[in-house]
């Protein structure tokens, strides 16, 4: 077998998925059938450049320092470290900023991957691959999410929350570029559903992103927010819609005219020749036809469709991390 095929990688067939500590191997024919792999649109003109205008909306004083650092736990090839400073722009009240860094233990400068969580949860599956990434030489920055941003009751709130989180992440980059371990020319960013709509905003935004992989994302806001079957967001919708008296059509019409940083707004700024999307055909928590428009919107960049739902596309783990890696080893080249 092929050293650089999945199941090389992690010990099983190629494709094979472990679920709950068991080890299931299925043909490999299967799951041929049950994805696909598409490249770049050949047609592709490249990104449209960021207007001053939206430069300056998310202006913010640059964080140099300093910051709080602690060891998490060592590993044979990397260490864990938690990072913690505050921001240098509030656009809401917020905590410190905190992130988990796998500090690579070999010599050298080393490329850098940004990895964003999903919505909710303990960051188990960001913890998977950013430990990954580690371990074949890519150093990780798990972006931890802050409690505050959840505590949402006016629909006027989501949109500041989320320009807050275009800035947080903007000041992450910049602390990679204050370690000289870490190559700021080779820097990527990588998330799964509410991370994957945050690495998106961030690859729009700043054009230090030199490589994104957007997993089970996608633009329009309002659309998801109001018909996403994601237990949290969906909980938090029928609470606020139950308080404020509001119909679903209501609730989405405010969420229009309130929200404005949207990855669809911003979708053309993104570089879809450095970029990859991972898209469920059956997802219904970032539902699937907000991801097509997505990609389109972005212009068509290399893409993989899982025949799966939101929640169920963790049976492809193996396989999407292995892609991952092979697209960033692909677009994150040192420069001679």
């Amino acid at each position: 077998m092929k050293k650089d095929t999945p199941g090389y990688r992690v010990g099983i067939s190629p494709h094979g998925l472990k679920v709950i500590g068991i080890i299931t191997l299925v043909p490999a024919l299967f799951f041929l059938a049950a994805c696909a792999h598409l490249p770049l649109d050949s047609r592709y003109p490249g990104p449209v450049p960021l207007p001053l205008a939206l430069e300056q909306e998310y202006s913010y004083p640059a964080y140099t320092g300093p910051y709080d650092e602690r060891v998490l736990k060592e590993e044979k090839n990397f260490v864990v470290k938690r990072i913690a400073f505050s921001s240098t722009r509030n656009l809401i009240p917020a905590g410190p900023i905190a992130i988990d860094y796998y500090d690579i233990r070999k010599e050298g400068k080393h490329p850098v991957i940004m990895v964003l969580p999903i919505l909710g949860g303990d960051n188990a599956i960001a913890k998977i691959f950013a430990a990954y990434f580690a371990d074949n030489g890519y150093a990780a920055v798990i972006v931890h999410r802050q409690n505050e941003y959840k505590k949402i009751k006016h629909l006027s709130r989501v949109d500041p929350v989320l320009r807050q989180m275009v800035l947080d992440h903007r000041q992450v980059l910049d602390w990679m570029e204050t370690r000289k371990e870490l190559d700021p020319e080779r820097t990527g960013v990588f998330g799964v559903s509410m991370g994957g709509i945050k690495a998106a905003l961030v690859s729009a935004l700043d054009k230090r992103i030199s490589a994104s992989v957007l997993a089970l994302a996608g633009g329009d806001l309002p659309y998801i927010l109001t018909h996403s079957t994601e237990r949290g967001v969906k909980k938090r919708r029928l609470k606020f819609m139950a308080e404020n008296a509001l119909t679903p059509d209501q609730f989405h019409q405010q969420l229009k005219t309130t929200i404005a940083c949207d990855p669809m707004a911003y979708a053309g700024h993104i570089n879809a020749a450095q970029s990859m999307m991972i898209l469920a055909l059956f997802d219904r928590a970032v539902p699937f036809k907000k991801g097509q428009e997505l990609k389109e919107k972005i212009g068509n960049p290399e893409t993989i469709y899982l025949v799966s739902g939101h929640y169920s596309a963790i049976l492809y783990l193996y396989y999407v991390r292995w892609a991952a890696l092979n697209f960033f080893r692909e677009k994150l080249v040192p420069q001679d």
